[in-house]
């Protein structure tokens, strides 16, 4: 940094220059204040450091001088004088001196108020850039703003211009510099546009409030009575305290966008409502294509069932007629073996009585037949035939009976053409349906039977017994080796309950509130065809009642179904055939 050192006594400039010289690298003196001035204006010295008295031009007239004069950087002054009056002090401030130092003077405060100076200009020095790299910014952004379409402006809270750029001039009276400053709204072109006479003061109050950007709509026919729509936005520009110092205008004439924005909205409308035309037919046409495939996979299904009830109408109308003489002529094979075992007793009798008799009383041949029959009776055991003669007969007599009781149930579970509702045993329905498909749970389940003592329930009992079928069914294909199915009754709260659980593999969480989907089925393709479960939600739904299920993956499964007990027959409709269907 360049120091001038200004001082007429040649023993005290010399002692300030060797003072000096040892931090001050540049340094540049003069004895009077004439030269002190030429030094100035040819070094341009950022710090002086002048005596009072000088000759031909005095301290203070240097000091003066320097002030009047414009440089491109500030010139920090220290004046040294003998004078210590107040008026002296003042004077020299007065003059435009930045310091002063008291003669004789001490070297070290002489350094600190240099060192002051120092710190001012380099103050100074900062401020400077900054100022320049402000206006080469706004500079910059007012060229960003003027090469803008939209017309912006800033104004204060009394609405008068604080900036504007060239856009926004186009609706302004005057010059850039003879707006700027003046009230907005009555530098305004006359126009059809009010909103700067009519509006905006209201709208920059309110953004000076509230501190809220805000964007408004504005409608107006120009002077060619053309309709021109802007958007106005409002934007609140606030200080680093959070006070808002001045509110920024940007308008943009979005009419044209807004006639596209309109005709394309129409469109989208018109769009829309087709579109929608078009769902619901497409989800009408869906509803229609599902339950025309749901009805005739159970009117299928239905067929195959009425078949099924046929044929086995028939063929246990076949069965019972050869099980019918069977049995009569096990009946009869049974009374003449009690008509034998006399018989034989009566010959043993008198095989014994011969016996008994002396030998030479008797003739040889008697005695041969004696010992004749009793060694056939030896060979034949005798005894042991007529026991098991009769455990036979006893079988089979159990065997017709048998051979009557599944004949029975499967008349009772699939006999055709009952359409009217009557008063059903649920626990005889039960049994009757586990005959039937006793083959299908005696090699995977032992079966657990805790039936209740239940009243009547009015239903369709070929219906009934087809939901405890399907369950069942399904019950013994989830047990993959072994396991248990239990089946439960009792009367809770007026309605009839079945439970039906097995140790099976259990039903995955995501699967389970789908278990009563038409379709839906988790066996292999070909394995299943969906409607079981269906077709048991229907028809529990038909009787009035309830049907539940209850899973745990990996441990088993329940399905808790509720009938009400001794309902009205007219309750429930005819029944459908398709409810018929199997799983």
């Amino acid at each position: 940094m360049k120091i001038m050192i200004v001082e007429d006594d040649p023993v005290s400039l010399a002692l300030l220059k060797k003072n000096l010289s040892k931090t001050e690298a540049q340094l540049v003196t003069a004895r009077t204040g004439a030269e002190a001035w030429e030094r100035f204006v040819q070094d341009q010295p950022r710090i002086v450091i002048s005596d009072w008295m000088l000759p031909e031009l005095s301290g203070i007239d240097l000091c003066r001088k320097i002030r009047d004069t414009e440089t491109a950087v500030y010139t920090y002054i220290i004046i040294m004088t003998a004078k210590d009056r107040k008026e002296d002090v003042l004077t020299t401030f007065e003059a435009g001196a930045d310091d002063y130092v008291a003669k004789p003077y001490d070297l070290r405060e002489l350094n600190a108020r240099l060192n002051t100076g120092k710190r001012i200009i380099q103050l100074e020095d900062n401020h400077q850039a900054l100022q320049k790299k402000l206006i080469r910014s706004r500079t910059k952004l007012q060229t960003v703003f003027d090469a803008l379409t939209e017309e912006i402006i800033s104004v204060d809270q009394n609405i008068n211009l604080d900036s504007i750029n060239k856009a926004a001039m186009k609706i302004m009276r005057g010059t850039y510099s003879e707006v700027v400053g003046q009230p907005c709204c009555e530098l305004i072109e006359e126009s059809g546009d009010t909103f700067y006479r009519s509006n905006l003061q209201q709208l920059v109050q309110e953004a000076f409030e509230t501190r809220r950007t805000n964007r408004v709509l504005d409608r107006f026919r120009n002077a060619d009575d053309q309709e021109v729509i802007k958007e106005r936005t409002l934007i609140p520009v606030m200080s680093e305290d959070g006070k808002v110092q001045t509110v920024t205008i940007v308008s943009r004439d979005i009419t044209d966008a807004h006639q596209r924005n309109e005709e394309i909205r129409g469109l989208n409308q018109k769009l829309k409502k087709i579109s929608s035309e078009l769902i619901k037919k497409n989800a009408t046409l869906e509803s229609t294509l599902k339950n025309l495939e749901r009805t005739q996979a159970q009117m299928l299904q239905s067929e195959k069932m009425a078949s099924i009830g046929q044929l086995a109408a028939g063929v246990a109308h076949e069965i019972n007629n050869p099980t019918g003489f069977v049995s009569s002529n096990i009946k009869t094979l049974g009374d003449y073996q009690e008509d034998l075992g006399r018989l034989i007793q009566v010959y043993q009798a008198l095989k014994a009585a011969l016996k008994a008799m002396p030998s030479e009383a008797l003739p040889e041949a008697v005695l041969s037949l004696v010992d004749q029959a009793e060694t056939t009776e030896e060979e034949i055991d005798i005894e042991f035939i007529q026991q098991d003669v009769n455990e036979l007969i006893t079988d089979c007599r159990e065997g017709t009976e048998r051979i009557k009781k599944i004949v029975e149930d499967l008349k009772h579970f699939a006999h055709p053409g009952e359409d009217r509702m009557t008063e059903t045993d649920i626990n005889k329905g039960l049994e009757s349906t586990l005959n039937v498909v006793y083959n299908e749970i005696k090699y995977k389940a032992t079966v657990t039977k805790d039936l209740g003592d239940l009243p009547m329930v009015y239903g369709f009992p070929q219906q009934l017994n087809q939901v405890f079928m399907n369950i069942l069914v399904n019950a013994a294909q989830a047990i993959e080796k072994s396991g248990e199915i239990t089946i439960e009754t009792e009367l809770v709260d007026q309605m009839v309950e079945v439970r039906i659980s097995d140790t099976g593999r259990g039903i995955s969480p995501e699967h389970l509130p789908r278990i009563f989907d038409p379709f839906f089925t988790t066996k292999d393709v070909g394995k299943g065809t969906g409607l079981g479960m269906n077709i048991a939600y229907n028809i529990i739904k038909k009787h009035n009642g309830d049907i539940q299920v209850k899973s745990t993956k990996g441990k088993g499964t329940t399905f808790i179904i509720q009938l009400p007990a001794d309902a009205d027959p007219g309750e429930a409709g005819s029944p459908d055939p398709a409810m018929t269907a199997s799983a």
